[in-house]
């Protein structure tokens, strides 16, 4: 499969991708919110075989215990999953704004904040925390009513893997969340074809890189 094979097969992923978020944009939070639910179980009753899919001895990891691994990364990704049950309610919720401290000619003019989905989010996960922060950040995205891709370090695609079968298992739709391969080609061809939002946890090389590509359509970004 040449170059070119490949960016056709990342559009038609997409073009899955973006029919099943279109279903799940219009599912209600509290069905979206009780796979997290599941997923929090899941997570408890499978914590030290989930944290032994991440890997110790990777150039740029932090090198844990399993006990370490499982307080470091596995129990928060648990407690992201209850705070997402508990406030993404509130969080989400449409927000009529005060009419306080208005101009005159606005004082009846109504204005809401709505928290609508992006659409389809990708994800470029560090090695060093490769569950636990790309892992909120997919449990975020869903809860919004967002369909991910994930963009693994290298070396580190068995525990994105581990917690997209766990979410599948929770009864999420398979077609939300792809697991990318781990080479820099993966996201950039993703980029290419069209996603929504890219949020970036790596090296400031790293970040310019995708930043320069990303400002060739304007999509907004996250990078830490």
């Amino acid at each position: 499969m040449n170059a070119a094979d490949k960016l056709a097969l990342s559009h038609v992923e997409l073009l899955t991708l973006r029919a099943a978020q279109h279903g799940w944009r219009a599912t209600p939070l509290r069905r979206r919110l009780a796979v997290m639910r599941t997923l929090r179980r899941e997570i408890a009753s499978a914590a030290t075989d989930l944290a032994a899919t991440v890997p110790s001895n990777l150039p740029g990891a932090l090198h844990r215990s399993l006990a370490e691994t499982l307080i470091a990364e596995v129990l928060p990704l648990a407690e992201a999953c209850r705070f997402l049950e508990k406030e993404a309610p509130r969080l989400l919720a449409t927000i009529r704004e005060s009419t306080r401290a208005r101009p005159l000619w606005l004082t009846r003019v109504t204005v809401e904040t709505r928290r609508l989905p992006l659409g389809i989010v990708l994800i470029i996960a560090p090695a060093n925390y490769p569950l636990l922060l790309p892992g909120v950040q997919v449990l975020q995205a869903l809860a919004a009513g967002n369909a991910v891709l994930w963009k693994p370090a290298p070396g580190t695609s068995a525990p994105a893997h581990a917690l997209r079968a766990m979410l599948v298992s929770s009864g999420l739709d398979p077609d939300l969340l792809r697991i990318l391969p781990e080479t820099p080609n993966a996201a950039q061809n993703a980029i290419k074809a069209g996603v929504d939002k890219v949020f970036l946890t790596g090296s400031a090389t790293t970040g310019t890189a995708v930043l320069g590509q990303l400002a060739q359509t304007i999509t907004p970004a996250v990078m830490e």
